[in-house]
């Protein structure tokens, strides 16, 4: 009889595990999209926190001169400043952190969203995505290149162009001129690619016999529209029609 009770209690207890268990693997995909919506919200609002307390500097080179886009990597923020009669395009404006140091250069050149400043051999680009400063010579030399963490206009509405909303971003990649995020609810089913200076975006199903690996880097993800062959890993991305490639650029990061 202290057998029989024995076996069913170690039943029970089996079974209310395996209960356990299935609920920790239905909900571990909630779990983390809430995660991340913690994280980035956390990051936006110190990203507000620290704009209200650069505001009560002058920024632009006037104060008739209001910030249009305002972008935050790691260690800097850069400010498009309007423009005015001598610099229509307007002004670029990077603070180190740090230091609080700033300079203000004239904005030279924009297409879409990425803006470009040049002062003395020395060219400046922001995108939504990405900080790059580049020595320009007969060979460019890279200075610096950070990501952006956060780009807003001057409405407060977010400049980037990620996953929608309710979705987890599996991967974020950025090569030369894209970003690329691979995005899903429980897991990776959408393919979505923006150039960096946000003038285009595509958005694919990816195929469900993808190259799946339990480390996000090891796996491949691949999507195809009409003749067109998408294929992202952790080394490159590739377009490519009837194996020819179109685009081949290699990850320059992987999150």
């Amino acid at each position: 009889m202290k057998f029989l009770q024995s076996r069913l209690y170690h039943k029970v207890i089996f079974k209310l595990a395996f209960a356990s268990l299935s609920c920790l693997f239905f909900f571990s995909p909630l779990v983390k999209a809430q995660a991340q919506i913690k994280k980035e919200s956390t990051s936006v609002s110190n990203f507000n926190h620290s704009l209200i307390q650069l505001t009560k500097q002058q920024v632009c080179p006037s104060t008739q001169l209001l910030p249009k886009r305002i972008f935050e990597t790691a260690k800097y923020y850069v400010y498009i400043c309007r423009g005015d009669e001598k610099n229509s395009l307007g002004y670029y404006v990077q603070i180190y952190k740090n230091s609080g140091s700033k300079i203000t250069i004239p904005v030279s050149n924009k297409v879409g969203e990425a803006y470009f400043a040049k002062n003395t051999g020395v060219i400046y680009t922001v995108t939504p995505y990405e900080l790059v400063v580049t020595k320009f010579s007969k060979r460019n030399s890279l200075v610096l290149r950070e990501k952006v963490n956060n780009a807003i206009a001057a409405d407060g509405q977010s400049l980037t162009k990620g996953c929608p909303e309710g979705n987890t971003s599996f991967v974020e990649a950025a090569t030369k001129n894209y970003i690329v995020y691979i995005c899903g609810r429980e897991t990776p089913d959408t393919y979505i690619a923006v150039t960096k200076n946000g003038t285009s975006i595509i958005t694919l199903p990816l195929l469900s016999n993808y190259n799946s690996s339990a480390k996000a880097e090891d796996s491949e993800y691949i999507a195809i529209k009409g003749k067109t062959r998408y294929l992202l890993n952790r080394k490159m991305l590739r377009v490519s029609r009837d194996g020819h490639n179109l685009v081949k650029e290699k990850v320059l990061y992987w999150h």
